[in-house]
C-alpha cells in the first residue's frame, strides 16, 4: 500500500509517497505507516504553478541545499560546503535581500537543458526550510535520510559580519526557532492567506507538531559581564608547545586579515584572550586607544563571543599582547612572557619518507616560485610537511622573510587541515606527526630545501 506524507505550510507543501520494506518487525496498529522507501516527492510553492518532483536523488538534493544556504543566509558567511554543479537543486542570493533564486534540473533532462529558474522570497524560503524541518522530525518517515550539517568554521566568518548575528550558532535541526526569528525579522510582515484547506484524509498523515517534533533552540552569545566571570574563572594554557602553535597562528590570522594598514599612525597595543583553537574571544587596548583606530584593524571582526555552552566547557585561554606598528607590521608576545621548551609537535623520522617528502615539496614549490615572482634576497622558511605532502605550518626566518612571506607560494599551499588542526580537533596544535624541513627561496627562482 502506498503511503503519503504531507508538510504543509501557507507558502510551501513537501509531499512524499513510498511504501515499508516490512523490515523493521511488523507492523503495529497504533503507530503511523512507516514510509521506508521513497517512491516519489513533490515541492509546492506558493505563487509558481509548476511543481518540483522527483525521486530519492531529487529530495536528497533539495534538502542538502536547502541547509547550506539557510547557514549561509542567516551567518552572511560564505558556507564551505560545495554544492555539486549537476546537483537536481541549487539556492543562491538573490540581487535584493529578500530574493532567493532556486534551481532545480529536472530528472529527465538531459546536461544541455537549463534548470528551471523560481524566485522565492524570504517568508517562502522560511516556510521551504520549515517544511524540511518538519521531515526530519518524522521518525516516521524515510528513518535513513540523513543530514550531515557541517559548522561553519567561526574562523571563516567575514570581518564586517556584525557581531550579533556573527555569534548566533545554528541548531541541529535544519530549520528551527531561531531560523524563525531571523528570517522574520529581516523582513516586512507578510500579508496573511488563507491556509490551503486539506481533505481528511491527508489531514490524518500530517506530522503532529506537539507529538513529533522537538526543534532545538540555539544558545545565545553570553552578556559582557558574564564573559568577564568566564574569563576570570577559566584555565590557563601553560603547555609552551601549544603557547607557541597558539601565537604563530594568531599572528598569522590577523595580519591576514589586516588590509587598512596605511591608517594606523602610531603603535596601537591590545591584550587579546584566545581559545587553543585559535578563536580571539577579547581584546582589550592598553592606553588611550580610540574606538576609531581599533576599527581600524581586524581585532572588531575576528572577535567571537562565546555562548553558555562555552561557559559550561570551561575551555582554557591563553592571554598575549598584540601591536600593531605604525610601519604596518605587528609583533605578539606571551602576557606571561617567553616560556621556552616548545616542540614542534610529533615528527616524521623515518628516512625514506623524509627523503620522499623533501623530493615531492621541492618540486611542489618550483611550479610556484618562478622567476617572475622571486626577490633579490634570500627567504629562509621553516615548514611542516604531513606525511601525504601537504604544508600544514611554516615560519619566517628572518625579518625579509616575514616582510615579503606572501610573495612565496607557502601562504596559498598551507592546508590546516591536513595536520588534523580546525574546529573538529579544537587546537591549532598538528594532530598529525610532520616532517621539518628548512626552505630557503633565492633571488632568480632557485630553491634550497633541506633537513630541520
Amino acid at each position: 500500500m502506498t503511503i503519503k506524507r504531507q508538510y504543509n505550510l501557507p507558502n510551501c507543501r513537501l509531499v512524499l509517497e513510498g511504501v515499508d520494506d516490512d523490515s523493521t518487525g511488523g507492523k503495529r496498529p497504533d503507530r503511523r505507516p512507516l514510509l521506508s522507501i521513497l517512491i516519489h516527492a513533490e515541492c509546492h510553492v506558493m505563487g509558481h504553478e509548476q511543481i518540483l518532483s522527483g525521486g530519492k536523488e531529487f529530495l536528497e538534493s533539495l534538502v542538502k541545499a536547502v541547509s547550506a544556504y539557510a547557514q549561509e543566509f542567516l551567518s552572511g558567511i560564505r558556507h564551505p560546503l560545495d554544492l555539486e554543479r549537476d546537483a537536481k537543486v541549487r539556492l543562491l542570493k538573490g540581487d535584493k535581500p529578500d530574493l532567493h533564486h532556486l534551481l532545480w534540473q529536472q530528472d529527465n533532462a538531459d546536461s544541455e537543458t537549463k534548470p528551471l529558474h523560481f524566485d522565492l522570497n524570504t517568508i517562502q524560503l522560511f516556510d521551504l526550510v520549515e517544511a524540511v524541518d518538519q521531515l526530519f522530525a518524522d521518525s516516521r518517515t524515510l528513518p535513513d535520510l540523513a543530514l550531515h550539517l557541517t559548522p561553519v568554521s567561526r574562523r571563516h566568518r567575514k570581518a564586517d559580519v556584525p557581531l550579533a548575528k556573527r555569534a548566533t550558532p545554528i541548531a541541529t535541526g535544519v530549520g528551527s526557532l531561531a531560523i524563525a526569528a531571523a528570517l522574520l525579522f529581516m523582513v516586512p510582515i507578510p500579508e496573511v492567506k488563507e491556509p490551503e484547506i486539506l481533505s481528511e484524509e491527508n489531514t490524518s498523515e500530517n506530522v503532529s507538531s506537539e507529538d513529533e517534533q522537538t526543534p532545538e533552540s540555539s544558545t545565545p552569545p553570553i552578556s559582557p559581564e558574564d564573559l568577564q566571570v568566564l574569563l576570570a574563572e577559566a584555565p590557563e594554557i601553560t603547555d609552551p608547545t601549544e603557547i607557541s602553535f597558539l601565537q604563530r597562528h594568531l599572528r598569522r590570522e590577523i595580519e591576514n586579515a589586516w588590509d587598512d594598514r596605511e591608517t594606523v599612525e602610531r603603535d596601537l597595543t591590545y591584550n587579546l584572550v584566545a581559545t587553543l583553537d585559535g578563536a580571539i574571544i577579547d581584546y582589550e587596548p592598553v592606553g588611550d586607544i580610540s574606538e576609531a583606530e581599533t576599527e581600524s584593524t581586524p581585532l572588531p571582526g575576528l572577535r567571537f563571543l562565546p555562548t553558555e555552552n562555552d561557559i559550561a566547557q570551561r575551555e582554557a585561554i591563553a592571554k598575549f599582547e598584540f601591536v600593531f606598528t605604525r610601519n604596518g607590521t605587528t609583533t605578539i608576545s606571551p602576557s606571561a612572557g617567553r616560556r621556552g621548551g616548545g616542540t614542534l609537535g610529533e615528527r616524521i623520522s623515518d628516512r625514506a619518507t623524509l627523503e620522499r617528502l623533501q623530493g615531492e615539496i621541492r618540486e611542489k614549490l618550483q611550479e610556484s616560485w618562478t622567476e617572475e615572482t622571486t626577490v633579490n634576497v634570500e627567504l629562509p622558511f621553516r615548514i611542516g610537511v604531513t606525511e601525504t605532502g601537504e604544508i600544514a605550518d611554516y615560519e619566517y626566518l628572518d625579518g625579509n622573510a616575514y616582510l615579503l612571506q606572501k610573495d612565496t607560494p607557502l601562504p596559498e599551499l598551507l592546508d590546516l587541515e591536513a595536520a588534523g588542526i580546525g574546529e573538529e580537533s579544537g587546537t591549532v596544535v598538528p594532530q598529525k606527526p610532520l616532517a621539518q624541513f628548512r626552505v630557503v627561496f633565492l633571488p632568480g627562482g632557485a630553491i634550497q630545501i633541506g633537513s630541520w
